[in-house]
């Protein structure tokens, strides 16, 4: 590979320069030698400020001798790949071992410092020569929002240098395109691999919980991520999320993304509830249903007027998973009374429409029912062993937006739901985290046994 600088390099965070399986092992010998911090509650300090759950500590390597050689190694890899004829690295997180990458590589290598150290002869922002037009890269452990990348990047390009994409092991996924877009900066990053590949190994391999049993156990929201550009949007919300065990259903994301790409990424985060509402001929459904196999969520959502059989080609192709077949009766956007858009759509009113499509969608076998709050007693009392989702909940006071026939969390509850949805409300919360807390402490009296200040 022989990167031109100047070509749309933001592409390449898309394509790391690692393996999965070359990632999985490097966060082992990471793990091993204490290099990977992680803590479940999310209380680890941040430079920049803030707080996160994993913190990737490459300085730490000049306590473990053998750890330096492999790291050089690892480097080396992309800078070669690149054509790169010199780097430079951003003190002090790389600077144990850059003098190895320069002897595996053969490269010179320059130290770049974000601002000039005081009462120097020498040139006190920056170490080593370079020739204008020099291939070089810059080089760091982590990015994060890419401020402390600017004052390197434009120092190099003062130099006259050829300026090709920062490369670094772990990609955090935290801003860093729009800020280099803010700042001018027009290369990109070619990460190692991202944050969420080194949050997915600890918590698939059981070293670090998705949350806690509690919080899990005791959440009854399923939050709406809905309207998101791309993965990085989808992580920013997932994140903090994670911890409060919330349920997060997709709509449109899943076709933005695709099943096969978001469901598996979404449920380190999660229980997924794939809210595909499908609608078609038996054989459609059975297809669409089946691109879910590979990686189960814990629900799936289609209509029950598409009648009893298609309901049961979803169930009949999900059985053996996890996975709950969910069926939508009447929209909670679709106006009750006379003359209401319920009526012009289904010929009758809520209460009677949903009691019929009920029993379309139990002859299918169903697991359960997305319904208002409204009819909600009704299907309980018809069928008492059913999940029940009502969707559109708004606390008190809160805008119901393009809803209808909705109620508040805690009226969604005692009218017999399993679990209501909140979307707008939690996502557009200065802190969602704590939106998440707030209404089930202090509206449904529920604790999640989480850190309330947070």
């Amino acid at each position: 590979m022989q990167f031109s600088p100047g070509a749309d390099s933001f592409g390449l965070s898309d394509h790391p320069w690692l393996a999965p399986w070359e990632q999985d092992e490097v966060i082992k010998v990471l793990l091993r030698y204490g290099l990977i911090k992680f803590d479940n509650k999310r209380n680890l300090p941040l430079k920049g400020g803030g707080v996160t759950d994993i913190y990737i500590n490459l300085r730490q390597a000049r306590r473990h001798p053998p750890t330096l050689g492999f790291i050089a190694d690892l480097f080396a890899n992309p800078l070669r790949r690149m054509g790169a004829e010199q780097f430079y690295e951003i003190p002090d997180s790389v600077s144990c071992f850059a003098g190895l990458i320069a002897d595996r590589t053969s490269l010179p290598y320059l130290t770049l410092r974000e601002k000039a150290k005081e009462g120097r002869v020498a040139k006190a922002d920056y170490i080593g020569e370079a020739a204008p037009g020099e291939r070089v890269a810059g080089i760091d452990d982590v990015i994060t929002d890419g401020e402390s990348k600017a004052a390197p990047h434009f120092k190099a390009r003062s130099m006259g240098l050829s300026i090709l994409p920062f490369v670094v092991l772990v990609d955090r996924q935290q801003g860093w395109k729009q800020k280099f877009r803010e700042l001018g900066i027009d290369v990109g990053v070619w990460p190692g691999m991202t944050l969420h590949d080194v949050r997915r190994y600890l918590i698939m391999n059981g070293l670090m919980e998705r949350c806690s049993a509690q919080a899990e156990a005791n959440n009854r929201m399923i939050v709406a991520v809905d309207n998101q550009a791309d993965w990085e949007d989808v992580l920013t919300l997932l994140d903090p999320l994670r911890p409060t065990g919330s349920i997060i259903k997709f709509n449109d994301v899943i076709f933005n993304l695709g099943i096969k790409d978001l469901l598996p990424k979404a449920q380190v985060y999660g229980r997924v509830m794939a809210d595909l509402k499908s609608h078609d001929i038996e054989n459609t459904v059975r297809n669409i249903t089946k691109h879910l196999l590979p990686c189960p969520p814990w629900a799936v959502t289609v209509h029950a007027s598409g009648n009893s059989d298609m309901v049961k080609a979803a169930v009949e192709t999900l059985r053996g998973t996890p996975t709950k077949v969910l069926a939508v009766t009447v929209l909670t956007s679709l106006k009750a009374g006379p003359n209401g858009t319920c009526e012009e759509v289904y010929r009758r009113q809520p209460l009677t429409a949903v009691k019929g499509l009920s029993k379309l969608a139990m002859r299918g076998g169903a697991d359960g029912f997305v319904c208002s709050p409204e009819e909600t007693p009704m299907l309980r009392g018809l069928y008492p062993q059913s999940i029940i989702v009502n969707p559109g909940t708004r606390s008190p006071g809160v805008d119901k937006h393009d809803q209808a026939r909705v109620d508040t969390p805690a009226n969604a509850l005692r009218r017999g739901a399993n679990f209501f949805v909140s979307g707008r409300q939690v996502l557009n919360a200065p802190n969602p985290v704590l939106e998440v807390i707030r209404v089930h402490r202090d509206e449904l009296h529920i604790d999640l046994g989480l850190d309330q200040k947070k």
